[in-house]
């Protein structure tokens, strides 16, 4: 069984050390085969979610073409508090 979405993002996250958004939700996109701007924003509401949360920050944020679109991106990294919590809820070995 798969993690939940916000459970891969958070563990995707925190093994990078820092990662722009585009890239993560490519990569959570092939790893649950799927596909589409709904699914696309839905990531980037859980990526806010998070970050609302105090669980991730944004390191970094730039303009960027994407298919012809100019979009406002983030490079994310996983706060001191999110890796406590990672680390209660199994999430994060310590």
């Amino acid at each position: 069984m798969k993690l939940h979405h916000k459970g891969f993002l958070l563990v995707s996250i925190s093994k990078s050390g820092g990662i722009w958004d585009q890239q993560l939700i490519e990569k959570v996109l092939t790893e649950y085969d799927e596909s589409g701007s709904f699914r696309e924003k839905t990531l980037r509401i859980a990526l806010d979610e998070l970050a609302s949360a105090g669980l991730i920050k944004r390191i970094e944020s730039k303009l960027e073409t994407i298919n012809g679109n100019a979009k406002l991106i983030f490079k994310y990294q996983v706060s001191d508090f999110g890796i406590t919590r990672m680390v209660d809820t199994g999430l994060l070995l310590p």
